[in-house]
């Protein structure tokens, strides 16, 4: 099969032609921003006229585009995305039931969300990495490089801090005293959820009204958050993964990250000079112990496998708005050889063996212990990390996704 795989640079597009190429897939790239997801009608003529000129049998992306879907339907050949962001709000475009869709996302309640608003094209697809890849990039650094990045315990991502903060603009607008008591309500329910992963109580209050949807969709609406007349979504829908759950990461990442920056700094009997460090181009200038912890950010194809490699502990903590499915970060560190300490998740403890491949937190203060504990636990730390890495190697290789991907 030809395979058109069209790029917007996402990372692992090209291990991802690699591995398409090594299952037998001839594939060719079509590169061209999409200045608007379903109405960018010069990107659709151009990609129609390339489909017909490469005699391309499909078109695959990493996430998914519904202005492809409606390019695919058009030339009646099918199209794949393999969607690695939660929320993608893409997906409640109203082309998603386009036939020749085949959406393959990775987190398993996004799929049963979708299907609850009648969608038959998107089904559950884990993420891959690729071992040998990180592997070779790894083994090609030079000693220098490799040391550059070790570690005790390290986190590599956003916090979220400075951009598109929609929780302040949302809950900024109206009266002084309505004002007051939306944010109240929300903040409520908010601080409720942090650190906890059995109950959704932010849905709970949504639906329950004690977190009073009509009047804060207005303010939703003039921050142009409404996705508008191509998409199906509820308000709910949008308000929970674009604000509250947003706020929900924002207030966890904050506080756990502040904790081990403030162990970092102090000097104490049971962990001597903990190097912390934190990998992120967020602003930190007003949070002073953890900007003196961040080093700024880590291409993802060169230095981020050295930090996973060179980090004892590596932490994740996952957007809220991930319900069910493992984050690609989690995966990618283990393809590295690295340890992973995860916040709960479903499909996390579903796939992997606590304790054994991962080990995973449910509060601020049990993370906090289990870096303790393995800090001075090593061989059991190290025994736990070429566990992980073996499962990430023997059963979220893409080989597997992708055959789960094309249904074959």
């Amino acid at each position: 099969m030809r395979l058109i795989l069209y790029s917007w640079h996402a990372n692992n597009e090209q291990v991802l032609a690699d591995n398409l190429i090594k299952l037998g897939f001839e594939v060719v790239w079509f590169r061209k921003e999409c200045r608007h997801y379903t109405r960018d009608m010069e990107l659709a003529m151009e990609m129609i006229q390339y489909i017909h000129a490469q005699a391309a049998e499909a078109v695959i992306s990493f996430n998914y585009f519904p202005i492809i879907s409606m390019i695919c339907h058009t030339c009646g050949i099918p199209y794949y995305a393999w969607v690695y962001d939660c929320p993608h709000f893409t997906l409640y475009a109203k082309q998603i039931n386009d036939a020749g869709n085949h959406i393959g996302i990775f987190d398993r309640e996004m799929v049963r969300q979708l299907e609850g608003y009648g969608v038959r094209t998107a089904y559950h697809v884990p993420l891959a990495a690729d071992s040998g890849y990180f592997g070779n990039v790894i083994a090609r650094a030079s000693r220098a490089e490799r040391e550059k990045y070790r570690c005790d315990v390290s986190f590599v991502g956003a916090l979220y801090t400075d951009e598109h903060n929609y929780y302040e603009l949302v809950f900024s607008g109206g009266d002084s005293v309505s004002q007051a008591k939306w944010k109240s309500q929300a903040e409520a329910a908010i601080m409720r959820q942090c650190f906890s992963y059995e109950e959704d109580y932010l849905r709970q209050a949504v639906e329950s009204g004690g977190i009073d949807l009509t009047r804060i969709q207005e303010s939703m609406e003039q921050q142009g958050l409404m996705l508008g007349e191509d998409y199906f979504a509820k308000p709910e829908d949008i308000l929970l993964a674009a604000v509250l759950e947003k706020k929900v990461t924002v207030e966890e990442r904050r506080q756990l990250l502040t904790a081990l920056s403030a162990l970092a700094a102090v000097q104490s009997a049971d962990m001597l000079n903990l190097d912390f460090r934190l990998y992120t181009g967020s602003e930190t200038k007003g949070l002073p112990t953890l900007d003196a912890c961040n080093h700024g950010t880590v291409d993802y194809h060169t230095q981020m496998p050295l930090v996973f490699a060179g980090s004892r502990i590596n932490l994740n903590i996952s957007l809220r708005s991930i319900r069910s499915g493992i984050p690609l970060r989690v995966l990618d560190i283990m393809a590295c050889g690295g340890f992973v300490l995860s916040n709960r998740q479903p499909e996390i403890t579903e796939y992997f063996e606590e304790g054994a491949e991962i080990v995973t937190f449910g509060s601020m203060e049990e993370c906090i212990d289990k870096v303790h504990y393995y800090l001075s636990h090593e061989e059991e730390r190290r025994q736990i990390a070429e566990a992980g890495q073996r499962k990430v190697k023997n059963e979220f290789s893409y080989e597997t996704g992708l055959t789960r991907l094309f249904g074959v």
